[in-house]
């Protein structure tokens, strides 16, 4: 499942047993989900996210503060709701195939979700808990690379931050390039909307190019770079 709203729909028919307010706030969270979709964060209200909710405008008051809250809640929720849903990696894969999977996981996700990411990049720069939101999540996503490539090839501590400062230029490559595909339709790259697959594949190899070509040999699981 790569739809966020589904997911949360999911959730909130599976807790019919749990407290109403554990359900109420996932309905607080679907709404404000469900409105992101087509409009704009500046767009919607308080009063518009209680109403698709179904909830009296007070209701909302009692989980949330405002309007930015329960947006960053959601846009946390979502980005671990990206990490947990991750297909796990075959012990066998190669490391240009873990990269693949793990980025077309990442692609389906956007390409669903896009009013998400899109409201993610217009918040960030100018909402400091918008922005702690995405810090978070890029960190998380670099130290896991790390991780992976050490199981590979040795890493000397006097290399990582170079090569964490590698992860951080990979992952803002793909989000510009998705951004721009998904959330802006830019016209030279919008003819690849449609194929998530083969967007994938080249991020892939342009992702493992620049972790893997210059490091030394990984075994049976890595690829030569010459095959890029």
């Amino acid at each position: 499942m790569h739809d966020y709203v589904e997911f949360l729909e999911q959730k909130l028919a599976n807790a019919r047993n749990d407290r109403k307010t554990v359900r109420t706030e996932l309905q607080i969270e679907i709404a404000t989900a469900t409105l992101l979709r087509t409009k704009a964060y500046h767009s919607i209200s308080v009063d518009m996210i209680a109403e698709q909710a179904k909830l009296a405008h007070g209701t909302f008051y009692r989980y949330f503060a405002g309007k930015r809250e329960v947006v960053a809640k959601t846009l946390t929720d979502y980005f671990e709701f990206v990490r947990d849903a991750r297909p796990p990696v075959p012990r066998e894969a190669s490391d240009l195939e873990a990269i693949e999977i793990g980025n077309r996981h990442y692609i389906y996700c956007f390409r669903q979700n896009v009013g998400l990411m899109r409201c993610h990049f217009h918040l960030k720069d100018e909402d400091e808990m918008i922005a702690q939101v995405g810090r978070l999540a890029d960190r998380g996503m670099s130290e896991r690379m790390i991780r992976r490539l050490r199981r590979s090839v040795q890493i000397d501590d006097d290399d990582l931050p170079e090569l964490r400062l590698r992860t951080y230029c990979l992952i803002s490559m793909v989000d510009e390039l998705l951004l721009k595909i998904y959330g802006r339709t830019n016209p030279p790259l919008v003819e690849f909307a449609d194929d998530p697959d083969m967007v994938a594949s080249t991020v892939s190899r342009l992702w493992y190019a620049a972790l893997y070509a210059d490091a030394p040999s990984a075994g049976t699981s890595r690829v030569n770079a010459a095959e890029l």
